[in-house]
């Protein structure tokens, strides 16, 4: 099987494993503990937040541990709607969000928010015209993701956070996908709020990070035992809050080598595929992109077909979040694409462990499979 679905998750770091391996037995204490060994797994949990604070250039103190980004995409658009209503009841999020703000804003309605998409342009960057036309006095939270799971493509982040502070918004940020991938700086973005999980850059699941901006205050959604200075009650994930830290970390060292490897890499699958079948399509080409990701159209063959033939090759036709419901993309219908049109895409995401013989042997599937798909369908 050659996996290229690393947007979905990536394997965990050896590294990183080791990192957390004596925190499941002989360092396996309560963070919250007040002895000697709890006092041992509260410092490695603090060390981790540093590392998490680095690589989003951020102070520890503003880094929240959770569950994943979910959590912290939940935490993060529920814990501040108090403080804005009823003044500043709307709430803007972009249309190509994942499910996990999408779905969880939209429910923030039942509490007295106005909820409104802010529309996108044919290569999946936010449409600014629309986005400054929305924005005034009553806007309480903006959500926009800094760069997107299915199409790889990369918001100006530092100017639609700005835009928002002008009128007095407070900026929350999905910044899953770009952590670990490209260097990010939320300080100088401006960005107030933003969610993260260890999932997405070789560490372990089930344990991701909020980050809010000093001087924020965010409303807990769980009551309990005041951990995570009273925002996230629940015991502490030592070994993954570990894990995640030692990821962290390694990104930090590799993600310039990476990112070069990786543009090149997908750049030789497009061309690949390009060549031996023609007629392939960028989603989001003309717009700045992740560089491990590519969203391909293969005109005239439907995805699924193309992924049940090429069986060897692990890609997706959508976020991994939404794979099992059976409907079209949100994120490429909002591009402006026709239903049919997106059922044609696919998605490829590399990764760290992924080699040139790889990608040369996934073109070599895939286009023998859309070949097969397009002769079935003439």
């Amino acid at each position: 099987m050659i996996y290229l679905d690393y947007n979905a998750t990536t394997p965990v770091d050896d590294q990183v494993i080791s990192k957390m391996l004596p925190y499941f037995a002989t360092q396996f204490a309560n963070a919250a503990s007040s002895h000697e060994m709890g006092h041992q797994a509260n410092d490695a949990v603090e060390e981790a937040r540093s590392m998490v604070a680095e690589l989003v250039a951020t102070k520890r103190g503003e880094v929240y541990f959770t569950s994943g980004a979910t959590e912290a995409n939940n935490l993060a658009l529920r814990g501040i709607l108090p403080q804005l209503l009823p003044t500043r009841q709307r709430v803007l999020v972009g249309t190509t969000e994942h499910r996990a703000v999408l779905d969880t804003a939209h429910r923030l309605r039942a509490s007295g928010a106005a909820v409104e998409e802010v529309p996108v342009s044919s290569d999946g960057l936010i449409d600014e015209d629309s986005y400054v036309a929305m924005l005034d006095d009553r806007v309480g939270l903006v959500s926009i993701m800094w760069a997107n799971n299915e199409t790889g493509v990369i918001a100006p982040i530092a100017r639609l956070a700005e835009l928002a502070h002008r009128v007095g918004a407070i900026f929350h940020c999905d910044a899953t996908q770009a952590a670990g991938k490209v260097p990010l700086d939320l300080r100088s973005a401006g960005v107030d709020l933003a969610s993260l999980s260890a999932h997405k850059l070789y560490g372990p699941k089930g344990v991701g990070a909020l980050y809010v901006h000093r001087g924020l205050h965010i409303e807990a959604q769980m009551s309990g035992g005041g951990h995570e200075r009273g925002i996230r009650s629940g015991t502490l994930n030592v070994p993954g809050i570990v894990g995640f830290g030692e990821a962290a970390r390694i990104a930090m060292e590799s993600i310039d080598g990476d990112q070069e490897r990786l543009r090149s890499l997908s750049s030789r699958l497009v061309a690949e595929l390009r060549l031996r079948i023609g007629d392939v399509r960028v989603i989001g080409e003309g717009a700045p992109r992740l560089p491990n990701t590519v969203n391909l159209r293969m005109v005239g063959a439907d995805s699924e077909a193309v992924m049940a033939n090429a069986a060897n090759v692990a890609i997706s036709s959508g976020s991994a979040c939404t794979a099992l419901v059976p409907e079209v993309s949100h994120v490429l219908l909002a591009m402006g694409l026709r239903p049919d049109q997106a059922e044609e895409c696919l998605r490829f995401s590399l990764g760290r462990y992924t080699t040139a013989q790889e990608v040369d042997s996934a073109a070599l599937q895939v286009a023998d499979a859309v070949r097969r798909v397009r002769r079935l369908t003439a």
